[in-house]
Formats: structure tokens, sequence, C-alpha cells
């Protein structure tokens, strides 16, 4: 179910029956004559998409402006916005800090990316995943009198995995 158009008493139900809810993420950049700048994450959307016919699930507004790497091409005249990861981070601090503060535990970011190093990770996945960590032990004193757990997932669907131990978390990309 698209979160921008939940009624208040969709929103309860979703929290008390623990719905995924998942964030759209990506870029917006050049892909070659042939493709939309927005590709990488309309694909996700897409597939959320699909998702959502087959389990309840909420679907919060894409997030487009990450970190594009320009390997393809420089911007200029073909459509790349680039927003750095220090920029990202307090964002996605924020935005998983007020999910949190709403009632939802099981938030996940789903980005479709390319990387040139895998195990490193892109700015992007890198920021929101530094966010979740910042935004969990930075907030957790509020965060628990408001009853939220700090626990809560950030799950990036592709290869190969790559584990936070500190957290217990899969995050992947």
């Amino acid at each position: 179910m698209r979160y921008e158009l939940m009624l208040p008493h969709q929103i309860r139900k979703a929290i008390a029956e623990n719905w995924p809810v998942a964030l759209p993420l990506g870029v917006l950049e050049y892909h070659g004559e042939h493709m939309a700048v927005g590709m990488d994450t309309l694909a996700v959307i897409k597939t959320l998409e699909l998702y959502e016919k087959e389990a309840d699930i909420v679907i919060l507004p894409a997030f487009y402006y990450g970190a594009a790497s320009y390997v393809v091409a420089a911007p200029e005249g073909n459509g790349s916005v680039q927003v750095g990861g220090n920029q990202l981070a307090p964002f996605a601090e924020e935005l998983f800090y007020s999910l949190l503060r709403i009632g939802f535990r099981n938030i996940n970011a789903i980005i479709h990316h390319q990387t040139e190093n895998f195990a490193a990770g892109m700015p992007t996945d890198l920021a929101f995943k530094a966010a979740r960590r910042s935004s969990a032990s930075s907030r957790s004193s509020a965060a628990r009198a408001g009853g939220a757990q700090t626990g809560w997932p950030i799950i990036m669907p592709g290869t190969p995995p790559a584990r936070i131990s500190s957290t217990g978390c899969r995050c992947t990309r």
C-alpha cells in the first residue's frame, strides 16, 4: 500500500501487523541514450508493486536523489544528479527516526544501483546504512521513551551480502 495514500487507521493496522515498510532508493543518472535517468529507482518501484500483489507492504515515496558515480558520462547535458553521502546521511537519519516514532519496526531501504566495489558499497547505500546505525544509537533513549525498538533492519537486496555484526542486522545491496 502506498504510504502517501494511507489513512490513519490503515497505518495503525500496518504497525499492529508489523508490515514491512519499503523505501525505494536510487539515483538519477545517465544510463545511455536508450534508457531513462530514473531507471535504477524505477526498477525497485516496479518490483515492490509486483510484491504488493502478493503480500501486505507499505511502500514509501521513492527517494531518487542519491550519489551518481558519473561512470558512464559527465552530468552536463546528460541528466545525472549528484547528492553526496555526507548530505544524504542526515536526511536518512531523520527519516528513519520519524518512521520509528510513527511506530514502524520493519523498515527496509531497497536500492538498485551499480557499484564499482560491492564489498565497500556506494555513497548512497553507505549513507543510509550509516544513518540507520546513527539513528538507532544516538536516539536510543528518545526512541525507548517512545516505545521504539532500536534493532530495526535495513535490507538492501543484491549480492554479495554484508553483515553489520554490531547490530545483527542484515544489510545487503
